[in-house]
């Protein structure tokens, strides 16, 4: 016990020792020969509200686009490649037309976002689709989006969704 009560007081004092020396010799010679350099990162590089705003854009019309089985709308905004994963189905972009195209007509959608996260030309979003059925009940079914940019417009790449 007393072997290592010496050990880490040696050790204690070698480091102090190491401290006052390396602080005694950058007051002598000229201080940190390390050179600190503020980068300035310019605002715009960093301010992601237009794509924010055009990702809300996209949701404003989805719910609207959904009731009225609008093919072309989410033709437009979901990717070629893009992959819907719900419960255990996991559907492609042709497929999920199709079975918007399948449901009853008096059948409302109304998406809410409560995040829109951007990192760069991809971006997450975050919220809920309320669905009205024709007999008044209701029911929520949350979502997580992937979205991507490309050619400067922003299309879905996937969604994870429970019904």
């Amino acid at each position: 016990m007393n072997k290592w009560i010496l050990r880490l007081f040696v050790a204690l004092m070698t480091f102090i020792l190491s401290v006052a020396l390396t602080g005694a010799f950058r007051f002598l010679f000229g201080g940190s020969p390390i050179e600190i350099v503020r980068v300035e990162t310019p605002q715009s590089f960093l301010d992601f509200s237009d794509d924010q705003a055009q990702i809300a854009a996209i949701y404003s019309e989805y719910g609207p686009a959904q009731t009225r089985h609008d093919r072309a709308f989410f033709e437009r905004v979901e990717a070629d490649n893009f992959m819907l994963f719900s419960g255990q189905e996991r559907l492609t972009r042709e497929q999920d037309i199709q079975w918007m195209e399948s449901q009853p007509l008096d059948r409302s959608y109304d998406v809410r976002v409560h995040r829109i996260r951007v990192f760069g030309n991809s971006a997450v979003s975050r919220g809920h689709i309320l669905v009205t059925y024709g007999n008044g009940q209701t029911a929520s079914w949350p979502f997580i989006d992937v979205l991507v940019r490309r050619n400067g417009t922003w299309q879905i790449q996937s969604t994870t969704s429970s019904e």
